[in-house]
């Protein structure tokens, strides 16, 4: 893995990483899709709103799930939709269990 992939994979933690504690940080340890996607372009960790990949990574985890049956990590930015952690996604940013792709 060369430098550039490196910063990257860091990267990629770092905004999962953030998503999380996001999330800890909201009205029953959930919030909308479009305001963490801003705060984090805001706070310039990420240029763009697209945090789908993110999302994807998260879900497939078991750490957040969305409040509406119909929403996917590929329609929540369009749709704003509400993430809120699982039990898994707590125990994650309390750092009872530990994931080697998301830096808390």
């Amino acid at each position: 893995m060369d430098e550039r992939e490196q910063a990257e994979v860091l990267h990629n933690k770092a905004v999962r990483g953030y998503i999380i504690r996001s999330l800890v940080k909201g009205y029953n340890n959930s919030a909308l899709t479009r305001q963490i996607s801003n705060a984090m372009i805001a706070s310039g960790l990420i240029i763009s709103p697209d945090i789908t990949k993110h999302l994807n990574y998260l879900a497939d985890a078991g750490y957040i799930e969305f409040t509406e049956r119909k929403v996917t990590a590929y329609n929540a930015y369009a749709k704003d939709a509400v993430i809120r952690l699982t039990k898994m996604g707590v125990d994650l940013a309390e750092c009872t269990i530990e994931d080697p792709g998301v830096d808390i």
